[in-house]
């Protein structure tokens, strides 16, 4: 048996535990809404290593923000019906803490936006302290003007700065904010009703499902707004694409505990309207 079927195995396994599987035993759909690819990554696994980890985990597509950005677009020309790329802001994971003082950034960004081969920009990495900084203002300005979905890891500020500067920009809001706590993101969701703002579960598995069990505060606000949410994997390190498809059916087992529509809506169909306008016009 080959390494890859007994992943396949692993995946269909689980999938059949926590109810996320098709009539016909296929896994059902996934799309990572949020991960990476960086120069790191790629001195270890290739495209094409990159492409069977999504095979063997059951997932159809994969959002990727490259750190240089070519590494995005890369991926996406080797699998273009599995990758959707991201406008990376960052050279390295150094520019995480520096990005938002490059005042030459936004050009650089503009220039290769007008290429139109993107889905979206970012991660922006941006806290409350910083939500009045005028590059980041640029950036959202940006998105909005190539009608760019804008991905933001940030305090709740950041999300309504955005939304103050460009009031119908597609937003999604990583890992359930910095404080991923029901409350706040529902405060949050009320505050914006009505705009496009779209929040990924990614690294928050363990915190809202111990054990794979989604805990009833998040049930219930998982079902008050079934068409916010988007899972999502986040693979920012080697170590996590490693565990890429561990990841996946810890995702696939608190999903499957849901209503079938709202899994589905969470797995994959949320997703494919986050990115809706990517998807019909892609290159």
């Amino acid at each position: 048996m080959t390494r890859w079927t007994c992943w396949t195995l692993t995946t269909l396994l689980w999938c059949l535990l926590s109810g996320s599987v098709l009539a016909d035993g296929r896994p059902a759909p996934l799309i990572d809404a949020h991960s990476h690819y960086t120069a790191s990554h790629a001195r270890e696994m290739t495209a094409s290593d990159l492409i069977a980890r999504l095979d063997a985990a059951g997932v159809s597509r994969v959002v990727i923000t490259g750190a240089p950005w070519q590494l995005a677009r890369d991926l996406h020309t080797h699998a273009p019906d599995r990758v959707i790329p991201l406008l990376g802001a960052y050279a390295s994971d150094a520019d995480k803490a520096t990005w938002m003082h490059d005042r030459e950034l936004p050009a650089r960004l503009a220039t290769l936006a007008a290429e139109g081969r993107w889905a979206g920009i970012g991660e922006l990495h941006l806290f409350a302290r910083d939500a009045g900084n005028e590059v980041y203002a640029e950036l959202v300005r940006l998105a909005h003007r190539h009608h760019l979905m804008l991905l933001i890891h940030g305090d709740e500020a950041v999300v309504d700065r955005a939304f103050e500067i460009a009031p119908d920009l597609r937003v999604l809001w990583a890992h359930l904010g910095t404080e991923p706590k029901p409350e706040i993101v529902a405060r949050v969701l009320q505050r914006h009703a009505g705009r496009a703002l779209w929040i990924d579960t990614s690294v928050r598995d363990d915190r809202i499902a111990p054990r794979g069990q989604l805990l009833p505060e998040w049930r219930q606000l998982f079902e008050a707004h079934p068409d916010r949410f988007v899972v999502a994997v986040d693979a920012f390190s080697t170590r996590r694409w490693q565990r890429y498809g561990e990841v996946t059916r810890q995702i696939r087992q608190w999903v499957g505990g849901l209503p079938p529509e709202l899994q589905e809506r969470l797995l994959w169909r949320n997703a494919e309207d986050l990115f809706e306008p990517w998807l019909k016009g892609r290159p």
